[in-house]
């Protein structure tokens, strides 16, 4: 620390480089970051060196402009101590390539989850809990409508035994959500921590990604407006896991490129047949979709009303197994996107109007809340380490969101 009056510290280079590695930032990406927006005060690439040489301090402010980048807490830049296995700390060191094009804001959620991630394995540690894989390794070489149909047989026998202790409730084919809250719910009794991802409405850059799996036994799934896309990422994230292959995927409405590597058909095929389930040999009748037939749209009704799997992946299947033409298939997508794109405007304009009511009413207008589903895994795990006293209140309270005002007796019991 300088003997000035501003206080000053002294970074610790091998954690900002980290970062920079990390975010696939060059010197100049990162000075074009920290000097967006900033009048005086530029810092050039010589400061940055004697910086990253430690033959410089820096100020608070710039402290803060660095971490308003990658907000990981200014004390986070100064800790003296190095981090530790760097090449295995991240999924952007063990990978080169994803399916989904990574962008600045992707990495930094992503991150976000890879340290949730390690903090569960430390909990874990501290209870002597020891996540067990419940069902076998699968590899691609596997038949993965085999594999849909074993693995949909353990996942039903744990959701009767959860109705029957009245954990879940049955759900309704009408219940997208509820299904989705239920299939969460049964991923945990593997020993499987699932978290939902939601996204601040107001947020400039969002996130490229649907969903992605981190090894050992963490699926982090986006909230989507359409809950059917999100149960299908759930279930292609889940065969991630069954294979044992991270990945971080972008899924966009189950129209999936079925040219895509052996990784991803494998998932993409397990995720369809596990929904599909005991409707599969409807599905397979199905002949040429044509007009003739018109593209067998009220039987895929049929079998849309029975399932969990959207329009789209209906029509993918079919496309993959070359009984629909692809100029037919890319207008029926259209007419499907369309559809969606409807929906969804008419639902934010009666949300409008409904708001413009309450203004009138001299009311204040309402604003859409999102809250994720709940891990009750991890929350179970937080709590352990809680009452045995490994982790403090405040831990507590960052690890299960609770606000301050808020009383955790009345989270915990």
């Amino acid at each position: 620390m300088s003997s000035s009056n501003k206080i000053e510290f002294k970074i610790n280079p091998s954690r900002l480089n980290y970062l920079l590695d990390l975010y696939k930032l060059s010197k100049k990406d990162f000075l074009s970051l920290l000097n967006q927006k900033i009048k005086r005060n530029i810092v050039s690439l010589k400061k940055l060196n004697r910086i990253l040489n430690q033959e410089e301090l820096v100020g608070e402010m710039l402290l803060k402009r660095i971490d308003k980048i990658f907000e990981k807490g200014i004390t986070w830049y100064v800790t003296t101590r190095n981090i530790a296995d760097v090449k295995k700390s991240s999924i952007f060191f063990r990978k080169d390539t994803f399916n989904s094009e990574i962008k600045f804001e992707s990495i930094k959620v992503v991150h976000k989850y890879e340290e949730l991630s390690a903090d569960i394995q430390n909990l874990g540690n501290y209870i002597n809990f020891l996540p067990i894989k419940k069902i076998k390794k699968y590899k691609t070489s596997d038949d993965s409508i085999v594999a849909a149909s074993e693995v949909y047989e353990i996942v039903s026998s744990i959701e009767n035994d959860l109705i029957k202790k009245n954990i879940i409730n049955k759900t309704k084919l009408s219940d997208d959500r509820s299904y989705l809250k239920n299939l969460i719910r049964i991923l945990e009794q593997l020993d499987i921590f699932v978290f939902e991802h939601i996204e601040m409405p107001r947020k400039k850059e969002r996130v490229n990604f649907n969903g992605f799996f981190i090894c050992p036994n963490t699926i982090v799934i986006k909230k989507q407006g359409y809950v059917r896309r999100e149960i299908f990422t759930l279930l292609h994230e889940f065969a991630h896991y069954i294979l044992e292959q991270e990945e971080i995927d972008d899924l966009t409405e189950e129209r999936i490129n079925h040219k895509k590597n052996k990784i991803e058909q494998w998932c993409n095929t397990f995720s369809f047949f596990f929904l599909l389930n005991n409707k599969k040999s409807d599905f397979e009748k199905l002949s040429q979709a044509s007009r003739k037939n018109d593209f067998h749209r009220k039987k895929i009704n049929d079998l849309y009303n029975d399932t969990f799997l959207s329009y789209s992946a209906f029509y993918t299947r079919l496309l993959i197994d070359k009984k629909i033409m692809r100029r037919d298939y890319d207008k029926i997508m259209y007419e499907i996107s369309k559809a969606m794109k409807k929906a969804r405007e008419d639902k934010r304009n009666k949300f409008k109007i409904e708001n413009e009511k309450r203004i009138a009413m001299g009311k204040n207008p309402a604003f859409p809340v999102f809250k994720p589903i709940e891990s009750y895994l991890f929350k179970e795990l937080v709590k352990i380490n809680y009452f045995e006293g490994n982790i403090n209140e405040n831990s507590l309270r960052e690890y299960l969101k609770i606000k301050p005002e808020k009383n955790i007796q009345d989270v915990i019991y």
